[in-house]
């Protein structure tokens, strides 16, 4: 009796562990735009001197057809705006795929603000956020992604 129990428990439990799973295409990896998408993965440091430190931000960006970044190195393509002023300062940023080819990118990418400014000079500290757009070489423009506040202080 204990033995056919046992039997039928280990018969009960195989089948239930046998489910029929149905992948439809594309659901496990969705298309990848080509227009570019990026999002704002880290900032460093959240608390800045104003005039001497430097602000790092790393970019996570996909791209549907790879076209990212410029051949030529006066070509700037990648934007950060001081959201206080709305003054915007470009970057370089250098081809992500292999020349001519036409594949799905992604990943990270640093920037480094070298410093900022404090807008009221008697201001004890000030509250910044920064927002970053990146263009592909078809002129498409990615999202603006917003920063998290950091403080400038004197």
């Amino acid at each position: 009796m204990m033995r056919s129990l046992l039997f039928f428990s280990i018969v009960v439990l195989a089948m239930a562990a046998c489910t029929k799973t149905e992948v439809i295409e594309n659901e496990v990896n969705p298309p990848i735009s080509e227009v570019p998408a990026i999002s704002i993965s880290q900032i460093k440091p959240l608390n800045v001197t104003a005039l001497e430190e430097p602000i790092e931000f790393v970019l996570f960006y996909q791209d549907g057809d790879g076209d990212l970044g410029f051949y030529e190195a006066d070509s700037l393509s990648l934007f950060v705006t001081d959201n206080r002023i709305n003054i915007s300062q470009g970057f370089y940023v250098p081809p992500l795929a292999p020349a001519g080819a036409s594949v799905a990118i992604q990943g990270n990418l640093k920037i480094q603000l070298d410093n900022t400014i404090l807008v009221d000079t008697n201001s004890s500290s000030e509250s910044v956020t920064f927002s970053i757009r990146l263009k592909d070489r078809a002129g498409n423009w990615s999202n603006t992604a917003t920063s998290d506040p950091i403080t400038v202080v004197p």
